[in-house]
């Protein structure tokens, strides 16, 4: 793993224990929620167990795709058993958008694209469940119609989260880089400066006009002290001529 990945690694491992008390904190939302309509078994049975899995990678597997992964499908199951325990409740489907976009966090257009895909299947699934009598609940009137309805608008705004995730993933993929070559620069310590540190490959436009900077920098440091050789060949080479004349002359008046 080299410097930039282990910068976005940080990153991750940030945004997953940001993630860890809202995912507890949904659980905590479907035990208040299981006296409504009696969904206490729900609760436990499927919060439980999504609130638990990506707790454990936490520690498992911090900053890793699969830990990302988890809590996204983590939310989106949630948002499915708060739906379900408010028998369809319009309302609670907004939880959906909410949590879609608190997945920005990460910076990362697969975790939204993982969430939105768990509520789709969830939707599309539960509906026709739901229309089959069994014990699930997705709308208080469910029918194809609506699902696509909510679905037009679940694409929308992951589409809209993934453009911003992809820039804003840009945005700290420049700040690692810039990050990563100050620190390589400056390594030496007390204030000295490596001109000859060079990190992994720029990406970013703005750690490439630094690369640029040192780059030029470096040149001038070694034109100058190519030309401070010369200076100091020519200076011994005038200092010996002028000592061998003063022998000669020396030696004429002797």
């Amino acid at each position: 793993m080299n410097e930039i990945d282990q910068y976005l690694n940080r990153h991750y491992q940030r945004a997953d224990r940001v993630m860890l008390p809202i995912v507890w904190l949904l659980f905590v939302m479907s035990l208040a929620l299981s006296g409504w309509h009696d969904t206490l078994k729900w609760a436990l049975l499927i919060g439980l167990p999504a609130a638990l899995i990506p707790t454990a990678l936490i520690f498992a597997s911090p900053g890793s795709l699969m830990t990302r992964s988890s809590f996204a499908a983590a939310v989106m199951i949630f948002a499915g058993l708060h739906i379900h325990q408010a028998a369809g409740m319009s309302e609670l489907h907004f939880g959906i958008f909410v949590l879609l976009a608190i997945l920005l966090v990460y910076r990362s257009w697969f975790v939204i694209l993982v969430a939105a895909a768990v509520i789709a299947l969830h939707h599309l699934s539960f509906n026709y469940l739901q229309q089959w009598g069994y014990d699930v609940v997705c709308f208080t009137k469910p029918g194809l119609g609506i699902v696509l309805s909510h679905a037009a608008y679940v694409v929308v705004e992951a589409a809209v989260l993934s453009y911003l995730s992809v820039l804003m993933h840009r945005e700290i993929v420049q700040s690692a880089e810039l990050d990563v070559r100050v620190t390589a620069l400056a390594a030496g310590g007390n204030g000295d400066i490596d001109l000859s540190a060079l990190p992994v490959k720029a990406q970013s436009k703005s750690a490439k006009d630094l690369e640029a900077v040192v780059a030029t920098l470096r040149a001038t440091v070694l034109s100058v002290r190519q030309g401070t050789d010369t200076i100091a060949t020519a200076s011994s080479q005038i200092a010996a001529g002028n000592q061998d004349l003063s022998s000669r002359t020396e030696q004429q008046a002797s």
